[in-house]
């Protein structure tokens, strides 16, 4: 596969792998009773939003018909919890079960429950893996499938139940899933099989969109007192239960429709809340001392859980030295520091908890400010979004390091809710042309170069000779493992921009094969597979259907061989990248 230039020849076949291991069975649902047929006719349609998140999930949705009017579900199956507008990401297999669970509020409280494993579908470190603790023959992907079943089932009962059969039957219903923009694409490909199994592609459309996009959309559009203006530009946080997503938006302009352009390619870290309850669960572990390992699992987990409400309501207020944290089956305990079952927590001990993760957050906000006024101009806003982004000690952290510099920072209402709010908002502009004043304009910076696997003449000096081979078709000496860049990080993307090359493939006769997309981080990336060159994806195309004929044919000496010249599109939207191979001005199966 190659750039059809005089100096660029098709790649060699892949070489051969070993057989690897039987893979593990995916946990696929079945078509439910919601399914919708592609050849229904449809009068209405619904877009349904979905932050799937570390610690807790929300669920928007809302009407074509009526687009200014969003609704959260905020009434979740319960086992007697106060429920809000977002339910836990947990869930509970029954003992010696892998099939059966419970999920969110229902679960019971002496309950063994699995948490913060969405983590694992992008992270590895041995330490979350062990406080997640998936059960044997289950393993994320399972677990992540099991609790989003659960989400599509209930949200399709919910509008089922509020809109009632006879409309819904006429009613075209697709969802927009919210991910973290620092995830890497193979995380985000998990997350999309995950949701594609648990049943959200059930005849539906699934789409997928960056958190701080979300969230930025969201609330530009329904900000107070305009604290936003055309020409301004607001950094946008994030921080959620997992990850803390970064992206500074130049406001273009506001009114009749909103647009935006990156200033700075965004950033962010595994620096969430759930990193202080991690925090939390080490310090509590070390104050107790050769009685932790007293403690069962479950008593462990509801320590943690009763954590999460002092967290919240967090502030480090001067007149309270003392915090109060409830610890089951234990009453008194002085050596802990445990009185009237009470773990009892001074107030530095609580800044303590707090301080690292918050210091990585606004050293994320100081690298975005930073590249922004170096490219684009000074920074007015800051905009803290997310369940985290609600913690009144960050905003106070965030507003005592931003003051000096005369920034202005805002903790919107809604601003946990935001992110699904803002889903809904752009999966009901996706219809509209891109002409309509009411769809959102969003320019963005690419994250990383993209490009494609090439083989090259062989030139003695540029190419190395481990990577030398003969083209069989041809008999010329070939350099394989050369990378085409074709899309550069940093460089300016929109929904309808594709980013298109030219490539052509010899062959005796022409049977599927493979193109394999690589990207890197580096400014300055390799021209061959080195470094931090890695494969994005690998894409199957089958032009064994196109007529002999129709490709050119060539010779060598007297053996004959045909030649493909194909294109290939590729469009980075916000959260999907999406390839696509067009052989004479048809898209090929692939």
């Amino acid at each position: 596969m190659v750039f059809s230039t005089p100096t660029e020849l098709p790649a060699p076949v892949p070489a051969h792998r070993p057989q690897a291991p039987p893979p593990h069975q995916r946990r696929v649902y079945p078509a439910s009773q919601f399914v919708q047929s592609p050849q229904a006719q449809f009068r209405h349609r619904i877009i349904v939003g979905v932050d799937f998140g570390t610690t807790y999930s929300a669920v928007a949705w809302g009407a074509s018909s009526d687009p200014d009017s969003i609704e959260i579900i905020n009434s979740w199956p319960t086992s007697g919890t106060r429920v809000m507008d977002s339910c836990p990401t947990e869930i509970s297999y029954q003992e010696g079960s892998t099939v059966d669970f419970s999920w969110g509020y229902d679960i019971p409280s002496t309950a063994r429950r699995l948490s913060w494993f969405k983590l694992l579908l992008e992270s590895d470190e041995d330490d979350i893996k062990r406080k997640v603790n998936i059960p044997e023959g289950l393993d994320v992907m399972d677990v992540c499938t099991d609790f989003l079943h659960a989400l599509y089932i209930y949200t399709m009962e919910t509008l089922y139940r509020k809109k009632g059969r006879q409309v819904m039957e006429i009613t075209k219903v697709d969802f927009v899933l919210t991910v973290p923009a620092v995830w890497n694409e193979a995380a985000k490909q998990r997350t999309q099989k995950c949701a594609e199994a648990a049943g959200f592609t059930n005849g539906h459309k699934l789409t997928m969109i960056s958190e701080p996009e979300a969230a930025a959309v969201f609330c530009i559009k329904n900000q107070d007192a305009h604290n936003i203006g055309a020409g301004d530009r607001i950094v946008v946080c994030d921080a959620g239960g997992g990850t803390v997503d970064l992206i500074t938006y130049n406001c273009l302009e506001i009114s009749p429709r909103l647009r935006v352009r990156e200033c700075a390619v965004g950033e962010g870290a595994f620096a969430g809340s759930s990193k202080i309850d991690r925090n939390f669960a080490e310090y509590f572990k070390e104050r107790m001392g050769p009685h932790f390992e007293n403690l069962r699992l479950e008593t462990q987990q509801k320590v943690i859980k009763n954590f999460e409400a002092i967290k919240c309501g967090f502030r480090d207020r001067p007149d309270q030295e003392l915090y109060h944290v409830t610890v089951p089956t234990v009453n008194n305990l002085p050596e802990a520091g445990i009185e009237n079952g009470e773990l009892i927590i001074p107030r530095e001990d609580m800044r303590a908890l707090f301080d690292p993760v918050i210091n990585e957050v606004i050293t994320l906000i100081y690298n975005q400010i930073k590249e922004t006024s170096e490219n684009a101009g000074r920074v007015n806003t800051i905009l803290l979004v997310g369940g985290f982004g609600e913690s009144l000690y960050l905003y106070q952290r965030v507003v005592a390091w931003a003051g000096p510099h005369d920034i202005n920072v805002i903790q919107p209402k809604s601003a946990a809710t935001a992110i699904v709010k803002g889903a809904v908002i752009r999966g009901l502009e996706i219809h509209l042309d891109a002409s309509h004043p009411g769809k959102t304009q969003v320019e963005r910076l690419c994250r990383k170069n993209y490009g494609t696997v090439s083989s090259q003449i062989f030139v003695p000096g540029k190419h190395l000779d481990e990577d030398a081979w003969i083209d069989p078709q041809t008999g010329r000496k070939m350099a394989r493992n050369q990378v085409s860049w074709f899309i550069r990080k940093g460089q300016p993307l929109t929904d309808e921009r594709r980013f298109s090359n030219n490539f052509h493939r010899n062959f005796k006769h022409p049977t599927p094969f493979l193109d394999a997309m690589v990207a890197s981080t580096s400014d300055m990336p390799p021209n061959r597979v080195e470094g931090d060159v890695h494969v994005v994806c690998r894409m199957t195309s089958d032009l064994s259907s196109v007529p002999k004929n129709l490709f050119e044919k060539k010779w060598k000496g007297f053996r004959s061989f045909y030649s493909a010249r194909y294109r290939l599109d590729m469009t980075i939207e916000s959260a999907e990248i999406k390839f696509e191979l067009v052989y004479n001005d048809r898209y090929a199966p692939s």
